[in-house]
């Protein structure tokens, strides 16, 4: 006679795996399926919001993907989407535009500083952007009742501005308000400790009444967190069935994996520069007419935990914003692969040079074609992301599902440093609002903030408005 699998026992949805100085946020258990009373229906999973920033524009020619309707035939730089199975929870937009980057002066520091804004930065050295960027006007919304409301997160720090403006426009594209922007975290191993070390996370909150209370944060403590809430855990596999101990199992293995990769990059501890920001003339690759000085010899504050490939730390970073998503420890994140402007070298992928002067491409192949594999190389990373959401499972559904990301540039092509059919597109199934495998194509001009409204409303946010918006845009649905 076969054996009836054991059901998990019923959890509440604020249960931690705790220990000294530590407390784990749990994934959607089924022991943590609440029904509404009335409508004895399952609580759904909340929409998270991520909006991803790439610098310096694209090679527009290989972003293009053809006509509006289905996407049949990717471009090159968007192949990685369809590598990844992920393409048909995409959405590619074109004809958006960011009026408030246009006018006088630099295109780097207004795009980068005013792209989640929708207002125009003000020409100074020190920094006003006109208002609190999209996210964290989420975060206020839909933040409070989470651990941490906001994460704004990067992996490299930021440079001067040039030409009277202020260096923040271009190392943030979060703003709390018109002259201050989010902290950005660049540090895995500081951002892993924020998660869970030193104060009280929560279970994911589906459908309960917010908590208010955010414990403030305690100095990391060194022992692996899992060692440290090691019985709890052991207490809470006996109370589960066989599929949900299966889905902590799984979770549990990929907390050792993130604490593993940090631990290796910690083995050179200290403070040290960035190897793909090398002045050396020997170990880089300049085009002609570029200098040294377009290559900025940056020095992370504190370097460790930090890995020393590029690839390496954005995977870090996305695994754990993905993490945070996962366990409701946060609803808002953003996240940029480089500083506007940046001058990273990507030697590793083929691409040895500057990346701001090789956005100035002249329309030389040589220029265009390393272009493409930079940006290729950054859709790549943010496609396993997707990759990785789309295998975690909450409940019915997906973390996929249940996300709202945008991707994006504030420049479209970097030799014009032009603003308008920006290179952007939105991911994720929105909670079922966002329907995928699409390319939209608007009138033009139709403002980059007008999908911002689109977002704000799927994550429950009631706007009609937005930085230099006309109104959403009604389009990610797929209805309109």
């Amino acid at each position: 006679m076969q054996k009836t699998a054991r059901p998990s026992k019923r959890l509440s949805r604020r249960t931690l795996m705790r220990g000294v100085g530590a407390a784990v946020a749990l994934p959607w258990l089924e022991a943590m399926t609440a029904t509404n009373a009335i409508a004895m229906t399952p609580a759904k999973p909340p929409v998270r919001l991520g909006f991803f920033y790439v610098p310096n524009g694209v090679n527009m020619e290989q972003w293009r993907c053809g006509d509006a309707g289905e996407i049949s035939e990717p471009s090159k730089i968007l192949q990685p989407l369809v590598d990844h199975g992920v393409m048909n929870r995409t959405v590619v937009l074109s004809n958006l535009e960011a009026k408030h980057c246009k006018g006088p002066g630099a295109g780097h520091e207004p795009a980068g500083g005013g792209f989640l804004v929708g207002k125009k930065c003000k020409h100074s050295e020190e920094p006003e952007v006109g208002g609190v960027s999209v996210d964290q006007l989420a975060a206020r919304e839909i933040g409070f009742g989470t651990p941490i409301d906001s994460l704004a997160l990067g992996v490299d720090p930021g440079h001067r501005g040039d030409h009277g403006f202020s260096g923040s426009y271009l190392s943030h594209i979060s703003w709390r308000n018109k002259t201050t922007p989010a902290a950005l975290e660049l540090n895995p191993r500081k951002l892993y400790d924020r998660l869970f070390r030193g104060r009280k996370p929560r279970q994911p909150n589906w459908g309960e009444s917010p908590s208010l209370t955010k414990s403030a944060e305690l100095d990391p403590i060194e022992a692996s967190l899992l060692d440290l809430v090691r019985d709890d855990t052991r207490s809470l596999q006996r109370q589960l069935g066989f599929a949900d101990r299966r889905r902590l199992e799984e979770y549990l293995d990929g907390l050792r994996s993130i604490e593993r990769r940090i631990e290796l990059s910690e083995q050179d501890s200290g403070s040290h520069h960035s190897e793909s920001f090398d002045k050396d003339p020997a170990n880089v690759a300049l085009h002609a007419g570029e200098s040294l000085s377009d290559l900025p010899n940056l020095i992370f504050p504190d370097g460790r935990g930090i890995p020393k490939v590029y690839g390496d730390h954005v995977n870090l970073m996305l695994d754990i914003l993905t993490l945070a998503f996962q366990t409701d420890t946060t609803r808002v994140g953003s996240f940029m692969f480089s500083y506007e402007k940046s001058g990273r070298s990507y030697r590793e992928i083929g691409a040895p040079g500057s990346h701001h002067s090789t956005s100035h491409h002249q329309s030389k192949a040589d220029k265009l074609a390393e272009l493409t594999k930079i940006n290729t190389h950054h859709m790549e990373l943010f496609a396993r992301m997707l990759d990785r959401m789309s295998k975690i499972k909450e409940g019915d559904s997906t973390l996929l599902d249940n996300v709202a990301l945008l991707y994006g540039s504030g420049i479209s092509d970097g030799n014009e440093h032009n603003h308008d059919d920006l290179p952007v597109m939105v991911c994720g199934g929105g909670g079922g609002a966002i329907q995928g495998g699409r390319h939209v194509v608007f009138e033009k001009p139709t403002p980059l903030c007008n999908v911002y409204v689109d977002l704000l409303q799927t994550v429950g946010v009631e706007k009609n408005e937005f930085g230099d918006s006309t109104g959403p845009t009604e389009k990610l649905s797929g209805s309109a």
